[in-house]
């Protein structure tokens, strides 16, 4: 097997000379066999969590990293902590990323700056190559498989209506089912180009036009905007910045969710809105059984539609609506904000536009196991 490293707090594979593969039955224990080229634009697949089946794929098909150059590490003489590694990612990588796609990239979009990185062994060989490129992950750390080239994509964060996030503690995890807790529910996408062309819209703007939008979407998904309140859901969607606008993002996603009492964070909410629903009073506990880091992320099915009553505009006694920007772990709907004094909750999580853990190939095994 090939060996992991921990990359940010995460445990992720790391590229080395040579990808090792667990050899047949007859064979020797392990099988060397060359990685793939670092040649721009080459996409990249795997299956296994440790990367040990990595290969080349066309762009077209689906592949989990998109490689937009390599730097050389030649002022580093030791070998990079996990900081460090963070470090030269965001340094190195983001100009080589931005070059590639001509300056059009969204920090806050689907995709996120990653890097391949040489294993210990062959760091200490003088292997000093950071390969860099883009690749969709989860917030366990698991990817999202892509299919074409990102220059050519929509860059725009969304989910699709129907996909629930995971509830994990008082925050926001993977894409689950929604007949279980999650802290999100996906009830349309909006194209903001449609309402406004040309300039970037302020974000007053966009909440003129989104809230009774988003209101509208969610009454149709739900079924009536009464089912809504009766469930203690509150409507709210995303903004985009003018840094987004400018890479060409214009979607963004209209949503369900419910705050716990003390508007620490989100409650968690069991079912979708077109079932039986229960929101908890009470904070969740950390997700389990998330991928391992580096993984394909399993597909989420969105929940069926069940029969209900026609759809309704929004009327003047609707579910309450508040736009919040993305939905952030500890970034609650605005109109249930914590009062003047109030702290709003923290995480440990990912921020905005913060490069997720960077995924790479495996190393040559080594005695110890990894680190």
């Amino acid at each position: 097997m090939a060996t992991l490293d921990t990359f940010a707090g995460a445990t992720v594979p790391v590229l080395g000379t040579f990808a090792a593969l667990p050899a047949a039955n007859s064979g020797p224990e392990v099988v060397e066999v060359q990685a793939p080229p670092a040649t721009p634009g080459t996409c990249l697949m795997w299956t296994r969590p440790d990367a040990a089946d990595t290969s080349v794929v066309d762009c077209g098909e689906p592949h989990l990293f998109e490689q937009a150059g390599s730097v050389a590490l030649v002022d580093q003489t030791t070998l990079p902590d996990d900081q460090q590694w963070r470090q030269l990612v965001n340094e190195r990588c983001t100009p080589v990323v931005l070059d590639y796609l001509t300056g059009k990239f969204d920090p806050d979009g689907r995709y996120r700056v990653g890097a391949l990185k040489p294993s210990p062994a062959k760091w200490a060989e003088g292997d000093r190559e950071l390969r860099c490129g883009l690749q969709s992950a989860s917030r366990s750390g698991a990817l999202y498989p892509l299919a074409g080239r990102v220059a050519e994509s929509d860059q725009s964060a969304v989910q699709q209506p129907g996909i629930c996030l995971a509830i994990d503690g008082r925050t926001i995890g993977d894409p689950v089912d929604c007949a279980g807790p999650h802290a999100v529910e996906t009830v349309g996408v909006v194209d903001l180009s449609g309402k406004f062309p040309d300039a970037f819209p302020a974000v007053g703007d966009q909440d003129a036009y989104l809230q009774p939008e988003c209101g509208r979407i969610a009454n149709e998904y739900a079924g009536t905007a009464e089912v809504i309140t009766q469930k203690g859901l509150t409507v709210y969607w995303d903004n985009l910045t003018e840094e987004s606008w400018k890479a060409g993002t214009r979607k963004v996603n209209c949503n369900l969710a419910a705050l716990l009492p003390d508007r620490s964070g989100f409650a968690p909410v069991t079912g979708p809105v077109r079932g039986d629903v229960v929101v908890g009073d009470q904070p969740a506990p950390p997700a389990s059984n998330t991928p391992e880091p580096g993984a394909p992320a399993p597909t989420t099915t969105p929940a069926p539609p069940t029969d209900g009553p026609p759809a309704e505009g929004p009327s003047a006694e609707g579910p309450p609506t508040t736009g919040t920007g993305a939905p952030q772990p500890g970034d609650p709907p605005a109109d249930q904000q914590p009062a003047d004094g109030e702290q709003p909750p923290t995480t440990d999580g990912p921020l905005p536009g913060e490069p997720v853990p960077p995924i790479g190939e495996p190393q040559v095994p080594v005695s110890d196991g990894g680190a």
